[in-house]
């Protein structure tokens, strides 16, 4: 028991503490029984809470009348309570009229739940009682001070409710054991579990929080402050309480959006109140969640000044140095915020200590899932490493609604296979393979409404057929610095961006999902409309939530489509704004951070961009640098490369003996793209499944036509005929050389030759002009 180790030393980590043998032997300890104890309540934010007085009054009356305790001077007791009785029995105190016996029926089984949400803790302040009274006879040979101490009540005393007289009264301040795992209570997981998330900003908080509990800390004038940054649900607020717990402190919570009033006054007598909650109930840690909802940006830019609040904040937190000196015990004040960019400085400057979450890697994911998957079955295709794989850029909360995600599906799974869902739920559930993928794609999909996240496709290079050369180019970007970084550890700049531009259909977007599979990077996809907001700075923060997501997810690459409706030339455009200049700048400056050879953040993050029209894109883009190499995809110019086309097309096909493929790639015109050999093949498979169906159809027809007797329903039906008359032989689509012909003569070239020409003069002349081109 926590409890029991806190009572025997209260300091385990500076005060020794051994076991030893009791003199008293088989008899009872000769203890004095107590005539009275005092208890007084243990400050927190509970039991300074007059609505949850009847919930731990009533636990510490229960707690005595169970049985005999035993007790010494400055014990403390742990009496668990639950939140939302306390508010249920302030609502039938309040509202309930009429039956009193009734109503106090509803208190008493609202007072007799078992779940916990908190604890309240009282210490033994003051305990009279008289010499234990011995025998002669029961005092061994040669007793030990052990055992005279015992009835002096040195070792502690009974406490009977028949005999002791427990008076109630007065407030202590102390740190207290952590007892959330031993008496089951709360939400949050055990820091025995804990999967090692996060370790540097644990760490720093806790020796942040520990150094005020050095002997004299109170005289070198410490900060008790600090705003931790991460995105939402990284696990700010869960390791602020694992801090604590750990230490042994109080923590009062509030989130910043319920306390903005309608004005400024109303907002600050609530923070004011709020603070002072929390210095009466020290040690403590006053966490306010969403700082930035106190002070938001846009009144900054407004007036060109500081919010009033931000003054407010700095008289609360300097307050908290005058209840350290008169109670001798720290308040911390420590802050959050997902959103750092909208904290004016006023705000940032109160607090002393900064504190960064980064997205968990793999091996922090593998960890967590792991954890979280502890007690569940899971089936043989279930990979826990492999998930954590599939998982890039995905923090704590998220990995948890993934796993959500996961058990919904396999309920839902089991109440659709069979007859008595209830019994399948009650045998146990298996998560599957299949589970985790509809929960991955669901997870994914609300990940963001905008922009997405990063996944790894499956785009493997038999989907490319031909780009030979400029796969090779790309790999040579791409996958040297990942399989040698050596080379790059000491300040070489490494090449990170790549330009594919040509005629639209040439496979630019298939070729960069394929170089992210074979190299096993995460694929970022962002089309330019994506980062378009409405409002003032939110589209150059779209850039940045990009990048920073990549950096998250790396080893990534970000895939920039319609790149010229991004960063289109600076000044040729109109809007009012400037839009469209900011997002080009912000684009840049991130650019240039990704091309750090320096081993930072930017690290294993590539950028690839993909444009039909080069010529409109702003010139600081093609500098070394940024996009540095840019490869031309255009049309195949011989007929060997569009047979390889199609060749990745039709690998999944079921081609006809009659069909030769070289013989339809010969009679394929120079300008036809990618996109153009897909329409082809796909319209060739549409044709022969259409024959197929037709051929069916007449045979049903035939049969039909038979007159009686029929061994088959009549008349018969495609799906009966299918089902059960069919043979391999007929329902066996085959493409064959005249459905190739067919569609081939049906087929339009996306880019006329007029147009092949203008993008082959493009060619020549960023060729020409641009230093880094492949030429």
């Amino acid at each position: 028991s926590p409890i029991l180790i806190h009572n025997i030393s209260p300091d385990l980590q500076s005060l020794p503490f051994s076991i030893r043998r009791a003199p008293f032997g088989a008899r009872p300890p000769p203890l004095p029984t107590a005539k009275s104890i005092t208890v007084a309540r243990v400050a927190s934010p509970y039991s300074n809470n007059k609505m949850f007085q009847p919930l731990f009054l009533r636990g510490l009356k229960e707690y005595f009348d169970d049985k005999i305790r035993l007790h010494r001077m400055g014990d403390l007791i742990a009496i668990t309570i639950h939140a939302e009785d306390a508010r249920l029995l302030e609502s039938v105190t309040e509202g309930e009229e009429g039956d009193e016996a009734s109503t106090q029926e509803l208190r008493d089984a609202l007072l007799d739940q078992d779940v916990a949400t908190g604890v309240v803790f009282f210490k033994i302040t003051n305990i009279s009682h008289d010499i234990a009274s011995i025998q002669v006879n029961e005092s061994p040979a040669g007793a030990s001070d052990d055992y005279f101490a015992a009835t002096m009540g040195e070792l502690g005393c009974w406490v009977d409710s028949k005999v002791t007289q427990i008076i109630q009264t007065g407030l202590e301040y102390s740190r207290v054991p952590d007892v959330t795992d031993y008496l089951r209570i709360g939400e949050l997981c055990s820091l025995s579990s804990n999967p090692l998330m996060l370790p540097t900003p644990f760490d720093k908080l806790l020796d942040l929080i520990s150094a005020a509990f050095l002997p004299g800390a109170i005289h070198y004038g410490l900060r008790l402050s600090a705003l931790l940054k991460g995105a939402r649900g990284i696990s700010k607020r869960t390791v602020v309480h694992w801090v604590a717990r750990k230490v042994g402190i109080h923590v009062l919570e509030i989130n910043c959006f319920d306390i903005v009033g309608d004005s400024d006054i109303k907002t600050e007598g609530t923070l004011r109140a709020r603070f002072e909650k929390a210095t009466e109930s020290t040690p403590c840690i006053i966490l306010l969640r969403h700082i930035e909802a106190l002070a938001r940006n846009s009144q900054t830019l407004e007036t060109g000044k500081e919010p009033p609040m931000a003054t407010i904040l700095q008289e609360c937190l300097a307050g908290l140095k005058q209840t350290w000196m008169i109670s001798s015990y720290p308040v911390f004040a420590i802050a959050t915020t997902s959103e750092p960019e909208k904290i004016p400085p006023g705000v940032l400057n109160s607090f002393k200590h900064e504190i960064t979450f980064e997205a968990p890697a793999e091996a922090e994911r593998h960890a967590i899932l792991k954890n979280l998957l502890m007690e569940q079955v899971l089936a043989p295709d279930v990979s826990t490493k492999s998930l954590a794989t599939q998982t890039a850029a995905l923090v704590a909360a998220d990995l948890v609604d993934l796993v959500h995600r996961a058990k919904a599906a396999s309920i839902q799974r089991a109440i659709s296979s069979s007859t008595d869902g209830a019994h399948s739920i009650e045998a146990g559930l298996v998560l599957t393979g299949a589970d985790f993928d509809s929960a991955l794609g669901a997870a994914r999909s609300s990940y963001s409404e905008s922009i997405g996240a990063p996944s790894i496709p499956n785009v493997t290079w038999d989907d490319v057929g031909g780009l030979a050369a400029v796969k090779k180019d790309i790999l040579d970007t791409i996958q040297l610095p990942l399989d040698y970084p050596e080379l790059f550890a000491d300040g070489l700049k490494k090449r990170s961006g790549i330009l594919l531009y040509g005629p639209p259909g040439t496979g630019k977007t298939l070729l960069a999902k394929a170089v992210a599979t074979s190299c096993s990077l995460n694929f970022f996809s962002v089309k330019g409309p994506e980062l378009l907001n409405m409002y003032i700075g939110e589209s150059e923060a779209n850039v940045r939530r990009v990048f920073q997501r990549a950096r998250d997810a790396k080893p990534c690459v970000i895939f920039f489509d319609e790149l010229d409706s991004v960063a289109p030339k600076r000044g040729n455009h109109g809007d009012s704004g400037g839009v469209m200049d900011r997002i080009v700048s912000q684009l840049l400056a991130e650019l240039d951070g990704m091309s750090d050879g320096s081993g930072g953040s930017g690290a294993d993050v590539f950028v690839i961009g993909a444009t039909n029209r080069p010529d409109l894109l702003d010139s600081a883009l093609l500098r070394p640098g940024r996009f540095d190499r840019m490869l031309y995809l255009g049309v195949s110019d011989t007929h060997e490369a569009q047979l390889n086309i199609l060749g990745a097309l039709t690998r999944k096909f079921r081609l006809a003996p009659d069909l030769n493929l070289k013989d339809i790639a010969d009679q394929c015109p120079f300008n036809y793209t990618g996109a153009d050999f897909y329409a082809l093949c796909s319209d060739a498979m549409l044709k022969s499944m259409s024959r197929k169906a037709q051929e069916v159809d007449d045979r049903i027809a035939e049969l039909n036509a038979r007159p009686p007797p029929y061994s088959h329903p009549h008349p018969l039906t495609p799906q009966y005929y299918l089902a059960e008359m069919a043979t391999p032989e007929e329902i066996d689509v085959l493409v064959s050389r005249v459905d190739f012909e067919l569609a081939l003569s049906e087929l339009v070239p996306s880019v006329s030759q007029q147009e092949m020409d203008h993008y082959r003069e493009v060619q020549k002349k960023f060729a020409s002009d641009t230093i880094n081109a492949k030429k």
